[in-house]
């Protein structure tokens, strides 16, 4: 009785008390706008490699008051623009981690386990780089199966 009463308590004041935030950037204006994007635009040296850059900011992004590019998170549509890239790297890195873990999975079932981390073996390497691509479904499958975890039993504790 006393849970169910805390619960209720919570979401009460949760739902009552905090008010919602406006998520609405309104620091931001069109770079085109900016006055501080125009002074930099006009004092930038001629050339292909400042007026293109300065050409396409002022038409698609958002500037702040020190005149500078922003990318404004608040928006769905610009979300994808960082939503990408922590994509690829999360997908590298897992590729880059999981590929080194089949290898040493692989390497200590072998009779030598201690010369093949020293010593690598291509084929095995390759081979362990292939799983690596599909590393996404291949941790789904060992959590799922309750092999990409250990038990609570198999954890050692140190005495105290």
């Amino acid at each position: 009785m006393r849970r169910i009463f805390v619960l209720i308590l919570a979401v009460g004041i949760w739902l009552t008390v905090v008010p919602t935030a406006a998520a609405v950037n309104q620091m931001l204006v069109p770079c085109s706008k900016s006055a501080a994007f125009v002074q930099r635009m006009n004092n930038a040296p001629e050339g292909y490699y400042y007026t293109k850059p300065f050409e396409a900011y002022s038409s698609e992004l958002l500037c702040g008051e020190d005149g500078l590019p922003h990318l404004p998170l608040d928006r769905l549509d610009r979300a994808v623009d960082v939503v990408i890239p922590i994509a690829l790297f999360l997908y590298v890195a897992g590729f880059i981690g999981w590929s080194g873990r089949s290898y040493l999975q692989a390497s200590n079932r072998s009779k030598t386990p201690e010369m093949m981390e020293i010593f690598i073996d291509p084929p095995l390497a390759i081979q362990s780089l292939i799983k690596g691509l599909l590393w996404p479904v291949l941790a789904l499958q060992e959590f799922l199966s309750g092999q990409l975890t250990a038990k609570d039993e198999e954890i050692p504790i140190s005495p105290r």
